[in-house]
């Protein structure tokens, strides 16, 4: 699975075992369907090699109710053991993206948003490097629109292609069906996803089956921030 700017950390313990929905450094603490997790009295009566085992198998259980619902990346947090004793019953193990090792149960959400978001983050821009030539290369063929503007009238079009935007980009307003840009309003909070026009229209272009990279700030300064590469055939 690709990894995406909304995803699931799960964050392992012997004590609890918590969820989170992410999406990009901000998280949400999930309190249902078995969240947090903790050791049954059965789980705890067993041989401690095994008792972790019965604990990760019920994690496991709980999260299915959400990957089943909702398949997205999952960022997992824990110390080795516990680690490889989810991996070692987790059916979901094609939906793990990245990872992050130790402790860090106790934590508050903030927190372990600023450890977990570079993770995803160096995943999707690990290609950077390349995508800057593929830029380039598109550029000269005509096959890019610059600019959220440009970009949220070629999303319309349903094959999105590659998306490049700058990580701290951000701008106040949605995305409206069949709009051919953004509605921009000042009353609303960039945290929120959906109110971040940026952020909706990274959702639309990995929703439709593109690929989004993450740029450091100023990289496409020249292309208003946000670039979107069209598939061959396409016209911005």
């Amino acid at each position: 699975m690709l990894p995406s700017t909304h995803y699931y950390v799960l964050s392992l313990s012997a004590e609890n075992t918590d969820l989170y929905e992410a999406f990009r450094d901000a998280l949400i603490v999930v309190e249902n369907q078995g969240f947090p997790v903790t050791p049954t009295i059965s789980a705890s009566a067993t041989p401690e090699h095994d008792s972790l085992r019965v604990l990760m198998r019920s994690v496991d259980e709980c999260f299915d109710s959400y990957d089943s619902r909702e398949r997205l990346g999952l960022v997992v947090v824990g110390d080795e053991e516990l680690q490889s004793a989810f991996d070692s019953i987790t059916t979901h193990g094609s939906a793990v993206v990245g990872r992050v090792r130790g402790d860090r149960a106790g934590i508050s959400a903030n927190a372990l948003g600023q450890i977990v978001w570079p993770v995803i983050k160096e995943l999707m821009s690990a290609v950077q490097d390349r995508a800057i030539r593929e830029l380039d290369d598109c550029a000269r063929e005509g096959c890019v629109a610059s600019g959220l503007n440009a970009v949220v009238a070629a999303t319309n079009a349903g094959d999105p292609g590659t998306l490049l935007v700058e990580d701290d980009y951000h701008v106040r307003g949605s995305l409206a069906a069949g709009t051919q840009a953004p509605v921009l309003s000042e009353n609303v909070d960039v945290r929120d996803v959906n109110d971040d026009a940026v952020d909706a229209v990274i959702e639309r272009v990995l929703g439709s089956g593109g690929n989004v990279m993450f740029m450091q700030s100023g990289t496409l300064a020249g292309q208003g921030r946000i670039v979107l590469l069209l598939r061959k055939g396409q016209e911005p």
